[in-house]
């Protein structure tokens, strides 16, 4: 079954804010919605970022078009590979409808599907925490990044 792409909420507002720019690092890349609009509104050139390997890979391919205007890298935001010559940046902060969406990802809140929660494949999923973390390590989980 073919996905219908994610279509970015914000797009005007980003765009009226980094259109035009040389370098515009997207540090949340998802499925590209995004740093599409970037380049087409004239961006020369957009980095994405994004530690989730299935969402650069949707963006590499929605984005192709684009050649050497975009690269992606799978990374965390808080360690970009490029930090020169950036004139822009773009955080879309939080999970994306990619991973509420797809059972398999553990994010979802309507849909069955294991206890995962992982941005990427790396780590212990969130099953494996609850099951085999000691009590004081999950008291510090919560207490960390609980609300």
């Amino acid at each position: 079954m073919a996905r219908v792409p994610h279509e970015p909420v914000m797009a005007a507002e980003v765009m009226e804010l980094l259109a035009g720019r040389r370098l515009v690092l997207d540090l949340t890349l998802g499925a590209g919605g995004h740093a599409e609009a970037l380049l087409e509104a004239g961006v020369e050139r957009v980095v994405g970022l994004d530690r989730d390997p299935e969402a650069v890979r949707e963006a590499v391919a929605r984005l192709a078009r684009f050649g050497p205007r975009f690269a992606a890298v799978i990374a965390r935001f808080s360690a970009p590979p490029v930090r020169k010559g950036i004139d822009g940046a773009l955080y879309d902060l939080g999970v994306s409808s990619m991973q509420l969406d797809r059972a398999e990802r553990g994010f979802s809140y309507r849909l069955a599907g294991p206890l995962d929660m992982r941005m990427g494949p790396e780590g212990p999923t969130a099953a494996e925490l609850v099951n085999e973390a000691p009590e004081a390590e999950l008291a510090r989980i919560t207490a960390t990044y609980g609300e």
